[in-house]
C-alpha cells in the first residue's frame, strides 16, 4: 500500500480565527436567501424525527435531475457517502489518480484495500492522461475513483471522455465512482456532467452534494446516484436510519428551486476566475488551468507553509495542499469568491510578496 499524508481538509476557522476564508470551495453567493427564510419558518418542525428514506427530497431531486427517485441515496454529505459506498463494495483493489481528494483513500484504506496510484504531473496542468488511465484499468480493478472537476486542481474533463473511462470500467466489470461535486458550479455542466447517462452503466454511482452548490457546507447533505438497486438497497439495509436531519432536507427541496441564483454564481465564477488568475501570475505564482470554482497555484517556498502563515497571520485563510498526494510545499489552493473578496485577497498577497521582496533586497 502506498504511503500518504497527514489528512487536512479547508474551512477549519475554529483553529484559525480568520476574517476571510479562501480555503473552502463553496458557491461563492452563499447560500441562497429564500433557503435561509425557508429555514427560519420551518424551525418548530425540527422536533420530529427525520424521514430515513428522504422521499420530499429524493422526488425533487428526481424531478430535477430526470432520474427514477429509486436511483438516488441521500446522505449526511458526499464524504458520508464515500465511506458508505467503500464499505458495501469492500474493493481489494482500487486505483486513485493524484493528487485528488484525501477522503478517498481514507474509506478504501478503513477496509483495507490495496491502492494503486496514477500521478497527474505538474508539466502536463495536472490533467490525467486517459489513455495511461484507461491501460491501468483492468479485471483485477475493483474500484476506480475519479473527481471531475478535480480537487485541488480544479480541472475537469469532458463527459465524452468519462463515458470512455465508464466503458472500460464496464468492460472489466470495475466500479466508477464518480466524485461531481463541482460539477453544477461549471459553466455548461452538461458538457461534463455523466447523470443524463446514468441508467446506461449500471457499474456506475456518481456523488453530488448540495455543500458546494449552495453553500450549505454545515447542514451536511450529500446524494448517491446509480442505477444499480442492489447497491443502493444494501446501503440503505446497512446504514444508521437517521442519516439526513430535518433541516437538510427541507433545505435541499428549496434549493433546488434556485436556478436563477445558480445561473447568477457560474456567471461570477467564470469572470472572477479569470481575474485571480491573471493576477496571481502577475505575483510570480505558478497557476494551474481550472474550470471550477477553485485555483491551485505554486510558488517555490524557503519554509514549509510560509505564504499560509503570513496569510494565517492578516486573520486569512488559504489551503495549504501540502498534504495531498503529489503536492509539496509550495501548493495552494484558493477558493472564487465575490470580487470585493478577491481583490481583498489579491491586495494582502501583493503586501505580502511585497515584503518578502524587501527583506530579501535588505538581507533580513
Amino acid at each position: 500500500m502506498e504511503p500518504h499524508k497527514a489528512l487536512g481538509h479547508g474551512g477549519d476557522v475554529y483553529r484559525n480565527p480568520v476574517s476571510h476564508d479562501f480555503s473552502i470551495n463553496l458557491n461563492p453567493l452563499g447560500m441562497p436567501e429564500k433557503v435561509k427564510d425557508f429555514l427560519r419558518d420551518s424551525v418548530d418542525g425540527w422536533g420530529r424525527y427525520p424521514d430515513p428514506e428522504c422521499e420530499a427530497l429524493r422526488n425533487a431531486l428526481a424531478e430535477y435531475h430526470h432520474v427514477p427517485a429509486e436511483w438516488i441515496l441521500c446522505a449526511n454529505g458526499a464524504a458520508d457517502l464515500i465511506f458508505q459506498v467503500v464499505r458495501i463494495l469492500a474493493p481489494k483493489k482500487a486505483l486513485l489518480l493524484t493528487p485528488s481528494f484525501s477522503e478517498y483513500r481514507q474509506a478504501l484504506t478503513a477496509v483495507g484495500c490495496e491502492i494503486e496510484t496514477l500521478p497527474m504531473k505538474q508539466e502536463q496542468q495536472f490533467q490525467p492522461d486517459i489513455e495511461a488511465v484507461l491501460k491501468q484499468i483492468t479485471p483485477q480493478t475493483d474500484l476506480l475513483f475519479f473527481c471531475n472537476p478535480n480537487n485541488p486542481t480544479g480541472h475537469a474533463v469532458p463527459v465524452s471522455i468519462v463515458k470512455k473511462l465508464a466503458d472500460r470500467c464496464r468492460q472489466t466489470k470495475t466500479w466508477l465512482l464518480l466524485d461531481e461535486c463541482f460539477c453544477e458550479l461549471m459553466e455548461q455542466p452538461e458538457n461534463f456532467c455523466m447523470l443524463p447517462v446514468v441508467g446506461d452503466y449500471e457499474n456506475l454511482v456518481i456523488l453530488r452534494a448540495f455543500t458546494k452548490t449552495y453553500a450549505m457546507a454545515g447542514l451536511r447533505l450529500g446524494y448517491a446516484v446509480s442505477s444499480s438497486s442492489a447497491l443502493l438497497q444494501k446501503i440503505r439495509q446497512e446504514r444508521q436510519p437517521w442519516s439526513v436531519s430535518v433541516p437538510a432536507q427541507e433545505a435541499g427541496v428549496a434549493a433546488l428551486k434556485e436556478q436563477a441564483y445558480l445561473k447568477q454564481a457560474r456567471t461570477l465564477i467564470e469572470t472572477e476566475r479569470t481575474w485571480l488568475i491573471c493576477q496571481l501570475q502577475k505575483l510570480g505564482f505558478t497557476v494551474f488551468e481550472s474550470d471550477s470554482n477553485f485555483i491551485l497555484f505554486y510558488r517555490k517556498e524557503k519554509d514549509p507553509g510560509e505564504l499560509f502563515q503570513a496569510c494565517l497571520r492578516r486573520k486569512i485563510l488559504l489551503r495549504d495542499c501540502s498534504n495531498f498526494d503529489g503536492l509539496t510545499s509550495g501548493y495552494y489552493r484558493i477558493c472564487v469568491g465575490i470580487p470585493e473578496e478577491n481583490r481583498f485577497l489579491i491586495r494582502n498577497l501583493r503586501e505580502i510578496m511585497d515584503e518578502k521582496e524587501s527583506c530579501r533586497n535588505t538581507g533580513k
